[in-house]
């Protein structure tokens, strides 16, 4: 009975992470160490929220700075079960976890593979998990998530 109430509470936990990171929400808003620096820029500054009908998040450099602005993709959100946000300049933004984000953009002078990256960077609000992460952990992630 009791590994039973265990499996029980580790289900429902995993259905909570998921929902969660399925449909953004203003817990995204915050500071994110990058594991690479942009333009000497080691921290950036996400804000989730919504313009008219559009679910947008913006990233900039700094409050004063003119942010990148990506649409949140929701059929690919819920096929992925994790925010994905799209750029018209070809960037991704997918979510890691609760205080995580991976963007890239693929090399589209190939055929489309998902794990020829352009660009690639990881966002984390947890200065740790940003010097754990490597090239190959995002290329494994990506992998992971496109089946």
């Amino acid at each position: 009975m009791k590994i039973f109430i265990i499996n029980f509470s580790l289900c429902l936990f995993s259905l909570a992470f998921h929902a969660q990171s399925a449909k953004p929400s203003k817990e995204i808003n915050g500071s994110y160490h990058l594991m690479e620096a942009e333009r000497g820029v080691q921290t950036k500054i996400f804000e989730y929220g919504q313009h008219n009908d559009a679910k947008l998040l913006l990233i900039a450099p700094c409050k004063q700075c003119m942010p990148g602005t990506y649409t949140y993709q929701k059929e690919a959100s819920e096929e992925l079960d994790r925010a994905v946000f799209y750029n018209s300049t070809g960037l991704y933004v997918f979510q890691y976890d609760d205080e995580s984000f991976v963007m890239i953009m693929l090399n589209v002078t190939q055929d489309v593979d998902w794990t020829d990256f352009y660009f690639s960077n990881f966002y984390s609000k947890n200065k740790s998990k940003v010097k754990a992460m490597s090239k190959d952990k995002i290329k494994a992630f990506i992998l992971s998530i496109s089946g």
